[in-house]
């Protein structure tokens, strides 16, 4: 019998607990924006960095979904309906997963009535781009140990 271990990956950024403030849509690629940052996880101890942009080129948009999570029931979204989302409330991420061409984004969407639970799962056939400011938007954000 043959075996193959796949190995936990080390990734030393983390949009985990990240607040989407504005998502935009240019063709096949999308372009996610963190204005209070993310977490910097190349330091001994975690800290959040100041705005950050996250780029993903070659989406697949037929491939690609934004699934809205009701009590009893969902829609399945247009995934360029997230820029709508993210200007009518807050939309931040809970769990992270990376596959091989695919990202999944759980994510928690709050307004002032309502709150949501939303996926958004992007297939795409190129690598993603991270940048960030060095300094943090507000002092709010201080080291966290894990």
């Amino acid at each position: 019998m043959k075996q193959y271990t796949i190995r936990t990956r080390n990734v030393p950024l983390s949009l985990h607990d990240a607040v989407i403030t504005e998502a935009t849509f240019m063709g096949s690629t999308i372009r996610l924006v963190f204005a209070d940052g993310i977490r910097d996880l190349f330091k001994k101890e975690a800290v959040w960095t100041g705005r950050a942009v996250v780029t993903i080129t070659n989406v697949d948009r037929d491939s690609s979904s934004l699934v809205r999570f009701g009590e009893s029931s969902y829609s399945v979204c247009p995934i360029e309906q997230l820029g709508q989302f993210v200007k009518m409330g807050r939309f931040e991420i809970i769990d992270e997963l990376y596959g091989y061409r695919q990202l999944l984004f759980r994510c928690m969407w709050l307004t002032d009535t309502m709150c949501e639970a939303v996926e958004l799962s992007l297939s795409h056939s190129s690598e993603l781009v991270i940048r960030w400011e060095d300094e943090p938007s507000e002092a709010m954000y201080e080291s966290e140990s894990f």
